[in-house]
């Protein structure tokens, strides 16, 4: 059964085929030719064939630019590109604004297509590599695109520029997948017109206005039109330069070609802008005298005009002409912003900040043990150095820039000329002029390059090799010339990779170092350095010595100067180990006298860590002192296990709640055993309420003290004259987290010289004034709520040695 089916299959397929053949035998084919696509143009704007027979008005004046669309359909494929083309009134073919070439000699035309004639518009091929100008014949071209529109900028000028309303046609054709064409070219005609534009000539750094300039500047051009729903679009902007004389007339012989902004002699890649330096084409030349610096009887005239895109010309007016004088020997000055070079270790940080402030917001930070630690300025140390304490992971950034870079912008004007703020550099608005190093002058220039070195050598950036990008100096000098634009910006950032842990005990030094270069490609011949210093980071066991502070504003009458030396001296006059001594408030002969940096701060870090113990004492009443400002060094002090002695008077309170800021820099006030928004109290009245006049030791070891007055007397006129001291802090339980060390001991009721009342006196009477606080870092302080100086001298001697011998 099975053998009978594929027989009966096989008959039944070769029938068929017979069929098939003799059916299609003496046949042409042509019932399966390829048929021809067909194109219609769905945009309104312009007139074909179809208008005059509808008897639509065909003398409408159009816009010059028009977006025109078109749409193609092919019965038996589908369609595979467009080509089109634009005539003029002749029927000539010609380029347009947007579509410069076009295919004149018919290379690149198909030859079914070259029966409608030459001028199609030449586009690169699909991947093809556009760096290469479509007018070369190795470029990948082809008339033929997947647009489906084109913007046409109609030519509306005559031979001179000058707008008229002129006729063009435009045409389009359409190719299907076997290679046919459409029969015959949609296509419209426009009469169109172009406003007149205007054209403005100054510098990229405003407009001269007869001013000196240097050797290299750019010219900046912008236009203006009103043809409407057009935005306008310059074709290309001309120029011409010329010398005038002191009454503005034309030297003869002077006047230069018109220059085109599209031409390859422009240096910039910018339509409206124009590089004019010594080395230009065209170039230029300086209006003094090189040798004797005076002036010529002459100035630098520059005149503009503008083409659009419809070939209409800009005329003269006030605003195409620029006048300047340029003078040899401006040069830009490099600076390293202070503000903006900061280090990150982990022994060189800040932890505090509200993120919301401007500086904050980009300080660069990390989380260690989920605290966060922000990178701070470099400190300065006592010798006037740059410093952090290094650690592996170390970062720094250094951040450059030139005079003139930042300004004051109020009222729409920018001032640029004050240059000694750097403390808000670079906060304030970026206005990118360029000051000479000398005279702080804006010399219309810009800067082009950066030349950096770094210990020694050309700073190592690996995207751009020396081998290319190195310059070297007649002395031999190498530096690397990074352009404005590259990927480092105007900052590096040095990592352990270029900063090497310090060998030995000693502090490893390193130097960086730039210049900034201008459009005279002249460079500044003072470069910014920043020198620095990392130290090794000392142990707290391996720490050794005393610090004093001395904070104090020297006053004859209310804190002598040399008097309070002499008795902190004696203070520790039963001590051994080395003591130094450091003066805040003045230079003074024999002591320490430390810099402030950039923030104002001049206790670093680096000089605190090799000492066990820092004594800090502002001990004149009536002033706060800077504690404010020793905030940063003092907090990684005793986070890194340092013991700290302050004394102070009624004015700590307003400064631990200035350093506190409202609970959000916590860490110092809280290792000085106050909770993070410090709430002490206070006595600020010596004539009425001079109720102090002992501490009343609290703590095991510790001894009372007396106020000094009688014999001999205070240094303090008003202790000698109430027996008692009326300024000074007292601390309520519950708001420390320290030990008591001594109480407040008032003068008794009844007492001869102003004495408290029985509320006053049990008010103030065993208020604790002074406390202890034992860190978990096993750093210790103790904070004095009075002057340790007003008090006497064997009493605070044997106070400080009880301190001695808990932290030595």
């Amino acid at each position: 059964m099975q053998v009978k089916s594929i027989k009966l299959l096989s008959i039944i397929m070769i029938t068929l085929s017979a069929i098939l053949l003799l059916s299609g035998c003496g046949k042409s084919g042509s019932r399966f030719a390829n048929q021809p696509p067909t194109i219609r143009i769905t945009s309104f704007e312009g007139w074909d064939s179809t208008y005059v027979t509808a008897g639509y008005d065909t003398s409408l004046v159009y816009t010059f630019q028009q977006r025109i669309y078109w749409h193609a359909t092919d019965p038996d494929g589908i369609i595979t590109g467009y080509a089109f083309r634009v005539l003029d009134e002749n029927n000539n073919p010609i380029p347009t604004p947007g579509y410069d070439y076009i295919d004149t000699t018919g290379e690149l035309t198909p030859d079914n297509l070259l029966a409608f004639g030459t001028g199609w518009v030449i586009h690169y091929m699909q991947g093809a590599d556009q760096n290469i100008p479509l007018d070369d014949p190795s470029a990948r071209r082809t008339i033929w695109t997947s647009q489906k529109y084109a913007v046409i900028n109609f030519p509306s000028a005559d031979a001179y520029g000058n707008p008229i309303d002129k006729s063009s046609r435009f045409e389009v054709v359409a190719i299907d997948n076997r290679g046919a064409i459409t029969p015959q070219p949609a296509w419209r005609n426009f009469c169109t017109h172009s406003d007149r534009p205007t054209c403005s000539i100054t510098t990229t750094k405003g407009n001269p206005n007869n001013q000196e300039v240097g050797s290299g500047l750019k010219l900046s051009f912008a236009m203006k039109d009103t043809d409407p729903f057009i935005t306008p679009v310059p074709y290309q902007y001309e120029f011409q330069m010329m010398k005038v004389d002191s009454q503005g007339n034309v030297i003869p012989g002077t006047e230069s070609d018109w220059y085109s902004t599209i031409s390859d002699d422009n240096r910039t890649d910018k339509i409206n802008e124009y590089l004019l330096t010594k080395h230009t084409t065209p170039y230029l030349t300086y209006d003094y005298d090189e040798q004797t610096g005076q002036p010529l009887q002459q100035r630098t005239r520059v005149t503009a005009r503008v083409t659009d895109l419809a070939g209409v010309v800009s005329i003269p007016d006030t605003n195409t002409v620029i006048n300047f004088r340029v003078r040899p020997g401006f040069r830009p000055e490099s600076i390293i912003y202070p503000t903006k070079t900061y280090a990150l270790t982990n022994h060189h940080f800040e932890d505090y900040g509200d993120d919301t402030t401007p500086e904050l917001t980009v300080l660069p930070r990390t989380i260690t043990q989920g605290s966060i630690h922000y990178a701070t300025p470099l400190f300065k140390d006592f010798e006037g150095k740059y410093t952090a304490v290094y650690s592996p992971n170390i970062k720094l950034w250094v951040r450059w820039g030139w005079w003139g870079e930042y300004g004051d912008v109020r009222d729409n004007s920018a001032d640029y000329g004050d240059t000694t703020n750097l403390i808000a550099m670079p906060y304030g608005k970026k206005v990118d002029v360029v000051l000479d190093s000398k005279t702080r002058k804006n010399y219309f220039s810009e800067i082009t390059a950066f030349d950096i070195r770094f210990d020694g050598e050309p700073y190592n950036y690996p995207p751009f090799p020396f081998s290319q990008n190195g310059v070297t100096d007649q002395d031999g000098k190498r530096w690397l010339r990074i352009p404005t634009n590259s990927p480092l910006g105007q900052t590096v950032v040095l990592t352990s990779g270029q900063l090497p842990a310090p060998v030995g005990t000693g502090p490893g030094k390193h130097t960086f170092e730039v210049r900034v270069v201008d459009l005279q490609d002249e460079y500044d011949h003072t470069p910014a350095v920043f020198t620095f210093y990392l130290h090794p980071y000392i142990e707290p066991a391996n720490r050794n010595g005393v610090l004093i502070v001395d904070d104090d504003v020297d006053s004859p009458n209310q804190a002598p100067d040399a008097l309070i030396d002499e008795k902190y001296a004696n203070m520790l006059s039963d001590y051994t180990g080395p003591v130094d001594v450091y003066s805040r408030r003045t230079h003074v002969k024999g002591k320490i006298n430390a810099e402030e940096d950039i923030r104002g701060r001049s206790l670093a870090f680096s000089d605190l860590q090799k000492y066990k113990l820092v004594i800090y004492h502002s001990d004149n009443i009536n002033d706060t002192g800077n504690l404010l400002y020793e905030l940063d060094g003092l907090s990684l002090f005793m986070m890194k296990g340092g013991n700290m002695v302050i004394s102070h008077s009624h004015r700590l309170s307003p400064i631990l709640s200035e350093i506190a800021d409202s609970g959000t820099r916590p860490t110092f006030v809280t290792n000085l055993g106050f909770e993070s928004n410090p709430k002490i109290g206070f006595l600020n009245d010596n004539n009425r309420s001079a109720f102090f006049q002992n501490a009343v030791a609290c703590m095991a070891g510790y001894e009372n003290m007396h106020l000094q007055y009688g014999t001999p007397p205070s240094f303090l006129n008003m202790v000698n004259l109430r027996h008692g001291l009326g300024t000074l802090s007292y601390f309520e339980e519950g708001h420390y987290t320290g030990e008591a060390i001594y109480k407040f001991g008032c003068k008794p009721v009844g007492y001869e010289i102003y004495p408290p009342t029985n509320d006053q006196y049990n008010f103030y009477n065993g208020k604790t004034v002074a406390f202890r606080k034992v860190n978990p870092s096993n750093s210790r302080a103790y904070v004095f709520g009075f002057p340790l100086s007003l008090m006497k001298d064997s009493e605070t001697k044997a106070m400080m040695n009880k301190i001695l011998s808990e932290v030595m």
